[in-house]
């Protein structure tokens, strides 16, 4: 009978740290998430303001040593001629992933209003236990969000 009792504490006690993990995991991933949002939310603001060398000044390292700023900035002011400011975005799909301990990527996709229509545009971002850094960004097809979600 005290085999039983002291099997039944461990079997909770395990429940118990295993449930307590699965939360702290959500929690770090909603704080990812929270983290990303803000880089997307001022990547918005900067690409208002065609203030693209902030936008790669603000990038994660790894992105800044595979992608010149020239580059980028060609490719956003293409976007801002086509498309114009941005006037609102939704989040549609976002999906964190552990990178190592120390970061998270974050992938987001966002249905988008400019002053010149729509668009589905996509985000990569870096995340660590304090700050969030653009990666990478692009534009999804209305087919592709479908799969993401």
């Amino acid at each position: 009978m005290k085999t039983y009792k002291q099997i039944l504490l461990i079997l909770i006690s395990a429940t118990v740290f295993s449930t307590a993990c699965g939360s702290l995991k959500f929690i770090s991933f909603n704080a990812d998430q929270s983290r990303a949002d803000k880089v997307v939310e001022k990547f918005h603001q900067l690409y208002n303001e065609q203030n693209f060398e902030e936008i790669y000044n603000s990038a994660h390292e790894n992105a800044k040593a595979t992608k010149s700023k020239e580059a980028l900035s060609y490719f956003l002011a293409q976007t801002f001629e086509q498309f114009g400011k941005n006037l609102s975005s939704e989040l549609i799909y976002s999906k964190v992933t552990i990178i190592n301990s120390a970061e998270r990527q974050v992938e987001c996709a966002y249905k988008s209003k400019f002053e010149k229509g729509e668009r589905n545009e996509t985000f990569l971002i870096v995340t660590n236990d304090e700050k969030g850094a653009l990666y990478s960004i692009g534009e999804a097809t209305d087919e592709e969000l479908k799969k993401l979600k």
